[in-house]
């Protein structure tokens, strides 16, 4: 799936290998305000407005817990969808559009009510040190060490990371999809559908953006929003899966 990007015509060497995928029975799909070249050539064209990016991502998230049609055992083994999640954590419904931890005044969040169960709190400023502490030494974590987290495998806890997840996407109907980007119902379905279909033990899909996501000011939250779908499938990690940012340079 392209997003986010004219491929065909800004990244034209690249793009030969999605034609030779084509030709072997790959389907290439084009999410894309505009018709392009990339457009010309794809199997399926899919024209939205321009930044309802993220609400056509949720769509899919929502396709996949909503049908079950996530990569289950992969799920429960290489993502932190089992992890279980402070009691004192709140999502959007509970506090009418905000996560918790949100000051009014500063309008930024403390992520200390986000920790996993029974992990110590700790203030902004201390996770602020502890990760340029890590950075100085080689590597990053959001997670102070200690004991591993409380997991739920069977991923049925209300509490656990799937299930907030599920919850939080649930608002991401085909309906709501077609208000915010302007897709008709069918047409998301179809979509959502092929990258399921495609995804899975034997099969793996890929997302390919460029600058139409990463310039908007919420690019980075488009890109995890990608990143959820391909963990729910299975796609990261794997030959032929992941999210390939593309770019103008070959040292980027």
């Amino acid at each position: 799936m392209i997003m986010g990007s004219n491929m065909a015509e800004c990244h034209p060497v690249g793009f030969q290998w999605v034609m030779e995928a084509k030709a072997r029975g790959a389907t290439v799909i084009h999410v894309d305000p505009r018709f392009t070249r990339t457009s010309a050539v794809a199997d399926v064209f899919v024209p939205l407005r321009a930044g309802s990016d993220i609400a056509f991502l949720g769509g899919i998230v929502n396709h996949i817990l909503s049908n079950g049609r996530e990569f289950r055992e992969y799920v429960a083994a290489y993502t932190n969808a089992s992890v279980i999640i402070s009691d004192k954590f709140r999502d959007t419904e509970d506090l009418d559009g905000l996560f918790s931890g949100y000051d009014p005044e500063a309008h930024t969040y403390d992520p200390t009510s986000w920790q996993y169960d029974g992990f110590d709190e700790e203030s902004s400023d201390e996770a602020t040190n502890r990760a340029a502490l890590g950075e100085a030494r080689g590597h990053r974590s959001n997670l102070r060490h200690g004991d591993p987290p409380a997991t739920d495998p069977s991923l049925e806890d209300p509490r656990c990371v799937f299930q907030i997840l599920k919850r939080h996407f649930a608002r991401y109907t085909p309906e709501v999809v077609e208000e915010a980007c302007g897709v008709p119902p069918d047409v998301f379905t179809k979509v959502a559908d092929a990258l399921c279909e495609n995804s899975g033990r034997e099969r793996t899909s890929a997302f390919c953006y460029a600058l139409g996501w990463t310039q908007h000011t919420v690019g980075v939250q488009m890109i995890r929003t990608a990143a959820i779908i391909q963990l729910l499938l299975g796609n990261i990690g794997r030959p032929g899966g992941g999210i390939l940012a593309l770019r103008g340079h070959a040292s980027i």
